[in-house]
């Protein structure tokens, strides 16, 4: 087997390993879902996490005497949120996809 494509069968491997934060949506065609929610793809979830995460910061620079404990409940409940929806293992694949790409040319 070549070098090649022994290196293809081990990012097909590590795919399938480590590619579980989106599935193909069962309803709608070119959809991904995150257990309960759905995505374009990749790119649109960083987006959403992104937004998140930027909704936390505007709202911790509140003036603090406008600022209730519901607010920071919800402000602990979206960084949750989005941590969950990071995609380390996503991540380690793209390292992976890189290294093998560098190798290869």
């Amino acid at each position: 087997m070549s070098a090649k494509k022994k290196e293809l069968n081990k990012l097909i491997k590590s795919a399938k390993c480590r590619l579980v934060t989106l599935n193909p949506s069962n309803v709608q065609k070119d959809k991904f879902r995150a257990s309960f929610l759905q995505f374009d793809g990749y790119l649109d979830l960083f987006i959403t996490i992104e937004s998140l995460i930027n909704v936390c910061i505007m709202a911790s620079h509140i003036d603090s005497s406008n600022v209730t404990d519901d607010n920071g409940i919800d402000i602990r409940k979206t960084l949750e949120l989005a941590n969950k929806l990071l995609p380390f293992d996503e991540g380690e694949f793209l390292d992976d996809v890189n290294a093998i790409l560098k190798q290869m040319y």
